[in-house]
């Protein structure tokens, strides 16, 4: 092979593995049922569900805590640089979260209030077919 057949042949097999490895990678999105639990929260506001959809390039979610029917309505959803955040309005109390993906399927981070801060983890309802 001359020098130039195997520059050509480095370069494809280069971009082959490229494209590959994009293919590959995950494109994470936070739509769907996350089942969570807050475990330094007081009880009650300690487990639930959140449940985002995207409409129109823009995010809009609900949380409803166990035992409770009552869904509130999160505000300035946003999902940017694979970081979930949102505020709740609770009790007199305006909490912010933000979350950030720990697995595929698995969401991390914390809930900041008045008073600290405290622990908060999320995982995806899997759709059953």
């Amino acid at each position: 092979m001359t020098k130039k057949s195997n520059i050509l042949l480095s370069l494809t097999l280069i971009l082959g593995l490229i494209s590959l490895t994009a293919m590959s990678a995950t494109v994470k999105d936070p739509a769907g049922k996350w089942k969570f639990t807050a475990p330094g929260a007081p009880y009650g506001y300690d487990q639930g569900l959140i449940e985002i959809v995207k409409e129109a390039d823009e995010y809009k979610a609900t949380l409803s805590f166990t035992g409770m029917d009552y869904k509130f309505e999160l505000e300035k959803v946003k999902f940017e640089e694979e970081k979930l955040s949102f505020n709740l309005y609770l009790e007199g109390e305006d909490i912010y979260v933000l979350m950030s993906f720990s697995e595929e399927d698995k969401l991390a981070g914390k809930a900041i209030y008045s008073q600290g801060e405290v622990a908060l983890y999320a995982t995806r309802e899997l759709i059953e077919e």
